[in-house]
């Protein structure tokens, strides 16, 4: 049976795992992850292995010491021992050229003769070629790779630029669990741990909370929303799941806004209560905001409230528009006067509301079907043998 290691180091993570899982199948297949990884990895249904990271060579806490020089290098999340550890496998998959994990899954595949395949979100062409270190890293990568998989169009097109021949390039997006990810009723215990009631109208809104993911935007529309005399007696809340730098800043405006009511600031949950967490929403929003060095890259978030039946509005960020497509609404960004209208015709328009509803599902099944996105990877894996 064919070996694979899925190469992902601290990033390694369920909801990216989920399109993989079903390859347990086909292949002798196990995930590699760091030490530092931030991410609960128990929960993913595949044989995995632990290595330590460089960054952490010399222990914690004092392995902080090691992070500057080696961003200044550019070779970080290298994992020590992975080159021999890759000996015995005919096909490595790591993520983004950037990484020092390519670098090293190219350097098995001098030594050892194993296959590479290179994930790639990134959508802005040349991120992180400096210091130097990394731009040699990624062309290293670029020039060894056998196989390029796009999660996204304009992932494919960053390749493109970067010098990557086209056909060495699939597109594959992400798939996410149907099962699991699908329209269910409000679920009171969740409404209870929210201190929300079911008759709120429920905004969510998950992601780190920092600035371009839109929540200060976000936060500027709820306060239109509340004083707007049409919406006074809809009850509507705002919930915002996730944890980030601007927290502190966020709180001192919403405090400022007179929104402490309005606008709720739940923390984090784990990956396994998010399926809940979406299906006691009325809508979705996240009007994320490209910037010099990121925009969304794909937007998982999306994808799983559509999967659960959800209307949504997104910013037009990077590949959110190939994640939503038709069957979301489509704001620009740093524009939280747009924010509260697309809100307020959801909220009083109740066909609108409908039309979006019946849209998401068979949009996510369409595209974002795991088993679906499992055998496409799988075709590509089987082409390299």
């Amino acid at each position: 049976m064919t070996r694979i290691a899925i190469i992902r180091g601290l990033s390694l993570n369920k909801f990216e795992m989920q399109s993989y899982e079903p390859l347990k199948k086909y292949f002798d297949i196990t995930a590699y992850y760091t030490n530092n990884h931030f991410a609960d990895v128990s929960i993913i249904d595949l044989p995995k292995k632990e290595l330590r990271a460089l960054e952490c060579v010399i222990g914690c806490p004092l392995s902080k010491l090691m992070d500057y020089p080696l961003r200044l290098l550019g070779y970080r999340e290298a994992m020590i021992g992975l080159v021999d550890e890759l000996k015995s496998y005919d096909i490595v998959h790591t993520a983004e050229t950037y990484n020092g994990y390519s670098y090293q899954a190219i350097k098995a595949k001098e030594k050892y003769g194993t296959k590479v395949v290179v994930s790639c979100w990134e959508n802005i062409p040349f991120f992180c070629e400096y210091p130097n270190m990394r731009s040699y890293i990624k062309k290293k990568v670029r020039d060894n790779a056998d196989l390029f998989i796009a999660v996204t169009e304009k992932a494919k097109e960053a390749l493109i630029y970067e010098g990557v021949p086209e056909k060495k390039i699939s597109l594959i997006p992400v798939g996410i669990n149907l099962d699991t990810f699908k329209p269910e009723r409000k679920n009171e215990e969740y409404l209870k741990k929210l201190n929300l009631s079911k008759d709120d109208f429920i905004i969510l809104s998950i992601g780190r909370l920092v600035w371009d993911k839109g929540f200060f935007d976000i936060i500027y529309a709820a306060k239109r929303i509340l004083l707007d005399p049409e919406l006074r007696e809809k009850s509507i809340k705002f919930v915002f799941i996730g944890s980030g730098k601007e927290e502190k800043t966020m709180r001192k405006l919403i405090n400022k806004l007179g929104l402490t009511e309005t606008v709720k600031m739940a923390g984090t949950f784990p990956y396994n209560d998010i399926p809940m967490i979406h299906n006691i929403a009325d809508i979705f929003l996240l009007p994320s905001i490209p910037v010099r060095n990121w925009q969304e890259q794909f937007g998982m978030v999306f994808a799983e409230a559509l999967a659960c039946g959800k209307p949504v509005i997104a910013g037009e960020s990077g590949s959110i528009p190939e994640v939503v497509g038709d069957a979301g609404i489509l704001i620009q960004p740093n524009d939280p006067l747009s924010i509260y209208r697309e809100i307020k015709r959801l909220v009083i328009d109740d066909a609108l509301r409908e039309k979006y509803q019946k849209s998401a599902r068979p949009r996510a099944v369409e595209v974002f079907d795991p088993e679906k996105i499992a055998l496409k990877i799988k075709a590509e894996y089987d082409n390299l043998r």
